[in-house]
């Protein structure tokens, strides 16, 4: 259902906005650059960096922290549970998708000056982010952006020693080895449950 939805909307956006790239204006600086201890970084890469920081540290104490992030939490590990103590578990998926929707906003606006815009664009990020959180592990927060971390190592190592064309393929292969060794992530704890 979730790639029907996915198809259904990516062919509405090809219909309103057509199939041809366009340029996305940046609203920070693509050409002034920091040198950062022998790292250049335009001032828009640093934008995303600190932008990025700051949203996954504002989920991490969301989701720590909060009734609501708790509420989340426990309805996505167990919703009849969740609908036991009290919670509201429609209520809570719509907040959800609410939540979901402005963080794919804000990172469709983050990626647009880098890239172009076309109805494809966030296609690439969408598998790297996905294998990131399978790497890291699904549940855990600090997990996904660790399992980034890496996979943007490996991709460039890969890119680097052998080939660039097999930097799109490392998150595949990165998915698969996961699964294989280690189902449930590097940082999330496997919860054994008794039948």
């Amino acid at each position: 259902m979730t790639l029907g939805f996915e198809m259904i909307l990516h062919a509405t956006a090809t219909y309103v906005a057509g199939a041809d790239t366009k340029a996305f204006p940046s609203p920070i600086s693509e050409t002034e650059v920091y040198n950062l201890g022998g790292v250049v970084l335009s001032q828009l890469q640093v934008a995303i960096i600190l932008i990025s920081i700051g949203l996954m540290a504002l989920l991490f104490a969301f989701f720590k922290f909060t009734r609501l992030g708790i509420a989340m939490m426990a309805t996505s590990q167990n919703e009849a549970a969740a609908k036991i103590m009290g919670i509201k578990v429609k209520r809570i998926h719509s907040l959800t998708w609410g939540l979901a929707s402005v963080l794919g906003a804000v990172t469709g606006a983050l990626i647009a000056p880098i890239t172009l815009l076309d109805p494809n664009m966030m296609i690439t990020p969408l598998l790297k982010a996905f294998a990131a959180a399978v790497l890291g592990g699904m549940t855990s927060l600090p997990g996904a952006a660790v399992g980034g971390w890496i996979l943007g190592i490996v991709e460039n190592l890969v890119g680097g020693y052998f080939s660039p064309e097999f930097k799109s393929s490392v998150a595949f292969l990165v998915i698969v080895i996961v699964l294989c060794i280690r189902p449930s992530g590097l940082l999330a704890r496997h919860r054994k449950k008794k039948v």
